[in-house]
């Protein structure tokens, strides 16, 4: 499943490496709240690889809502989520049916993501996953540790029991972060079987470096309003993950020896001070769609 928003030649890419994988998906649900036409095209121009590419234009705004959306018109029983700016491995679709296939229930499982070569002035890593250690991670593991939402596989019944992306988090939202942060941690809470495997690899188109600065302020203002959002809902570990979270990126300022990680572990942090702000001032979460009858 794959969200767009007017990215014509990063949305070819990705299809393309996913339709030339050693394993084809059952459907590829492509989510689009830009124009539908030049993504229309780019649908239609590889049909014929056998694949059935579902074209489903998204009204309500934010990747959470197309992520939603997507999952909702999915037919399989697990869904494999990737960013349109995303190049999947070739072993991308293999390696997730594998690890659901090994799965005795519900399975989340995430996986490295490494930064694709620069390109012009996008020269900088963003959310990058480079353990190659496999884990299956605790229900208390901070959801940072579980992974990145540009890269992972899901129980699609799991997704949707516990209410799937909550629509006021994430880009495009006004919380504009954290959408993946919340959707892992309350399906750890839910007791689904949290994996990290190393195999299951994306890699990610690098940022300019202005967007860089900005996405380490709303980094931080999506955890920041995750954890109200938790706190608001009586979830009693919130305290714990906030506490955790500042603790690392104190560590990383402390550890720092250039000025500019000090500037952007500066910049996290008072992105989550303001989103502690917005997420304590917003309404409680209302889930848009949920299990199946």
């Amino acid at each position: 499943m794959i969200s767009t928003l007017d990215r014509p030649r990063t949305l070819a890419r990705c299809l393309d490496a996913l339709l030339a994988g050693t394993r084809l998906p059952q459907e590829v649900v492509v989510v689009d709240q830009g124009d539908p036409v030049p993504t229309r095209e780019v649908l239609e121009a590889r049909r014929a690889a056998g694949v059935p590419l579902v074209h489903v234009t998204q009204p309500r705004r934010g990747l959470s809502a197309s992520q939603n959306s997507g999952v909702e018109h999915s037919r399989s029983s697990a869904v494999a989520i990737v960013d349109d700016d995303c190049v999947p491995d070739s072993r991308w679709v293999e390696v997730a049916a594998r690890e659901h296939s090994t799965a005795s229930g519900s399975l989340l499982v995430t996986g490295r993501v490494l930064p694709l070569p620069p390109e012009g002035e996008r020269t900088l890593a963003l959310s990058t996953r480079t353990s190659t250690q496999r884990a299956v991670l605790p229900p208390t593991a901070p959801p940072w540790q579980v992974g990145t939402g540009g890269n992972f596989s899901v129980t699609r019944a799991a997704y949707l029991a516990v209410g799937g992306n909550d629509e006021r988090l994430g880009t495009g939202a006004p919380g504009r972060a954290g959408n993946d942060l919340d959707l892992f941690h309350r399906l750890q809470r839910a007791g689904v079987e949290t994996r990290y495997e190393p195999d299951l690899v994306v890699l990610h188109e690098r940022a300019l470096p202005q967007e860089h600065r900005l996405r380490r302020w709303t980094y931080g203002f999506g955890v920041g309003a995750c954890v109200a959002s938790w706190l608001r809902e009586g979830d009693r570990s919130a305290l714990r993950i906030l506490g955790a979270w500042v603790l690392m990126r104190g560590r990383r300022v402390l550890r720092a020896r250039r000025p500019g990680t000090v500037l952007d572990e500066g910049r996290v942090l008072a992105g989550t001070v303001h989103g502690l702000w917005h997420g304590a001032r917003t309404s409680p979460r209302r889930p848009t769609i949920g299990p199946p009858p």
